[in-house]
């Protein structure tokens, strides 16, 4: 580890996204102190609980902040909800970087930034938004704010995060209805996709950046390395479940798109490929089955 960063705070350390990235600081050797909300953190780096759209009453002193909290669609919050998540904690978390001398920030951005991917086949940094809904909007506003706040800053654009205990995205939903037999209906099957990261793949490039001396850009799309079919990626999911579900091929509307990482892996993202995700977390679910 150099000395560009060994003091983190972590937001949001008590979810998904945010346990695992304060575990992966830790076992790096950084010193993580993780903000929490309602949730308790199940782990051994030092927590304090807060509100983040409002002041933020931490002490201590930190070189970075990692700032993953935040709701999320699924949970069908409304726009006043991704106003105080998104935009007011950011206020927040500038405010509080700035009061305290804080030099760097890691912002977990979405790819729902971009809205309405119609006509832009392939996604990367400079790629138009277009009609994000609320929750992209706000994320966007957000992103914004820190672009603007004079720290040194990178927003990381990604799909929804894969990795035992993920919140419901495209890929669990899959697995989950395979693993009950249901029929699983995809779209543009023989469309080539890399819309798809592992969890600990970001927390391991969050811990690269945050040794790195400088960033050269201030926003990264991420996702895997290589390509695959939709048809191939459900085949194996199916294969390698032993399921007896049925694989149904519908039309949308919504025209596909495939996630372009070419500036993130020349600066150290290092990502499995889409079928190492689904080994991974087939051998995270089979676990869990097993041991109930």
């Amino acid at each position: 580890m150099t000395d560009q960063a060994k003091r983190i705070l972590v937001t949001g350390a008590a979810g998904f996204a945010g346990g695992i990235v304060a575990r992966v600081l830790r076992r790096a050797g950084f010193d993580v102190t993780g903000t929490i909300h309602r949730q308790e953190a199940d782990d051994d780096f030092r927590t304090v609980r807060c509100d983040l759209s409002e002041p933020w009453g931490i002490e201590g002193d930190f070189d970075a902040i990692v700032h993953t909290a935040g709701v999320l669609p699924y949970r069908q919050p409304s726009m006043l909800d991704y106003k105080r998540s998104n935009i007011d904690a950011m206020q927040q978390l500038v405010a509080f970087a700035k009061t305290h001398g804080v030099r760097r920030v890691i912002y977990f951005s979405t790819i729902g930034i971009y809205g309405d991917f119609r006509g832009n086949p392939t996604v990367d940094e400079d790629t138009p938004r277009i009609n994000p809904d609320a929750y992209g909007m706000t994320k966007y506003i957000a992103e914004e704010l820190l672009r603007e706040s004079g720290l040194d800053t990178m927003s990381l654009r990604m799909p929804g995060l894969i990795g035992p205990g993920a919140r419901p995205v495209w890929f669990t939903n899959t697995v989950e209805r395979f693993r009950r037999g249901e029929p699983v209906t995809i779209y543009a099957p023989d469309y080539e996709t890399k819309n798809f990261v592992w969890a600990e793949d970001v927390a391991d490039f969050v811990a690269k950046l945050l040794t790195q001396k400088r960033w050269d850009i201030d926003r990264l799309v991420l996702a895997a390395r290589t390509a695959v079919t939709i048809r191939a990626l459900v085949t194996e999911m199916k294969h390698l479940m032993e399921s007896a579900s049925k694989i149904r091929v519908a039309e949308s509307n919504r025209p596909p798109f495939c996630l372009n990482p070419a500036r993130a892996l020349t600066r150290g993202w290092e990502p499995r490929t889409p079928n190492g995700i689904v080994q991974m977390y087939l051998s995270g679910v089979q676990s869990e089955v097993s041991a109930t």
